[in-house]
């Protein structure tokens, strides 16, 4: 078994990587040799330092917001939002139409985010009934694939399992993940991490709102099983654990983050964050406004919304991703407006996707 503690993202996963890396073994799956550490906890200390900046990390920093309002939309198409921003999405499809195993929707199933907070609100804040379950057998068995999509072997079975939102004598509001097997390149710091703790934000808003405003942000435990780094990674991973002496893993996250008043109302939102970064992806150029007149009406989706875009860390991903959208579609620099904190600035223009990190030649 081994546990790591780590006060930010990037903390986390440096340590996770001279774990693997120094004692993981090696084991034969059906997506290739991997280097395999089993039975990890990892717990990150400030679920909102949740942006990856690690030097030789060749993340899409603007895949990951995008990917997370997708997830919080309920949404599990792949084209056109999810495609563009993630353009091997179709290889973890059945059908090339959608991911059967999309966390949003299932969150959203059965009215499982809702009863989480119905937990906490009839019986209290130290309810131990607050969980979801993303791995469902009526969908997931070898039985149900049968049954329910006609298929004998998916690609797409959830990695993440159980989620189980607690409260502590503290009041703090943590959240404990449950994850069968955890791609720590591709999955766990991309955007597992990132996703999970914007989920718990998500719960604290509303608890907060409706159950007792003195609940504040715990931690996040990542639960992982079977953690490993495929042999086509390990080279990328070994560079950044090379360059350990210049990661930045200290660098706290301080902005506010702010949601709509209800849950109704935030899948309302996400919702219509994707249908509008829908519209730049997939409209004629000739009908798309300049970068500052589209980023205009997209706060005015915020305002709709009675969502805040000042300092708020939510319209800094909103931005962001639209920002990557004119980069790819009308070779634009990618500039935000918004002003936030170093770790979500670092993760931006750091990013080996933003055409203007001049360090990615």
């Amino acid at each position: 078994m081994h546990v790591i503690y780590g006060e930010t993202i990037n903390d986390v996963i440096m340590k996770l990587l001279e774990k693997v890396l120094n004692e993981g073994v090696r084991i034969s799956t059906r997506n290739g040799d991997a280097i395999t550490i089993y039975d990890v906890s990892m717990i990150l200390r400030n679920p909102r330092s949740r942006h990856l900046s690690l030097a030789g990390r060749k993340n899409n920093i603007f895949s990951t917001f995008a990917e997370a309002i997708w997830v919080f939309a309920g949404d599990n198409r792949i084209k056109p939002y999810l495609n563009f921003f993630l353009p091997r999405a179709p290889k973890y499809s059945d059908d090339g139409v959608i991911w059967r195993a999309a966390y949003g929707e299932r969150l959203y199933a059965h009215g499982q985010l809702e009863n989480v907070v119905q937990q906490f609100k009839k019986e209290g804040i130290f309810t131990r009934r607050a969980v979801i379950s993303l791995y469902m057998p009526d969908r997931d068995t070898n039985e149900s694939l049968i049954k329910v999509y006609n298929i004998e072997h998916s690609v797409d079975i959830p990695c993440n399992n159980l989620i189980h939102f607690f409260i502590t004598p503290d009041k703090n509001l943590n959240i404990k993940i449950v994850q069968r097997s955890g791609d720590l390149i591709f999955g766990v710091s991309n955007i597992n991490l990132f996703e999970f703790s914007l989920l718990q934000e998500i719960v604290l808003s509303i608890l907060k709102r409706e159950v007792d405003s003195e609940i504040k942000l715990g931690y996040l435990h990542q639960s992982v099983t079977n953690l490993h780094i495929y042999d086509d990674r390990v080279g990328q991973a070994n560079e950044i654990y090379e360059r350990k002496e210049e990661q930045m893993t200290d660098l706290i996250n301080d902005d506010e983050i702010s949601f709509p008043p209800s849950l109704q109302n935030i899948k309302s939102l996400f919702c219509d964050i994707v249908s509008f970064l829908e519209r730049i992806i997939t409209e004629n150029e000739h009908k798309i406004d300049t970068i500052d007149m589209e980023t205009e009406n997209l706060k005015k989706i915020f305002i709709k919304h009675f969502v805040e875009t000042e300092r708020n860390l939510l319209w800094g991903y909103a931005e962001a991703a639209l920002s990557y959208i004119f980069q790819e579609r009308f070779n634009q620099p990618i500039v935000l407006k918004t002003k936030l904190s170093n770790d979500f600035n670092l993760s931006v223009t750091s990013n080996y996707f933003n055409n203007s990190n001049k360090d990615r030649l």
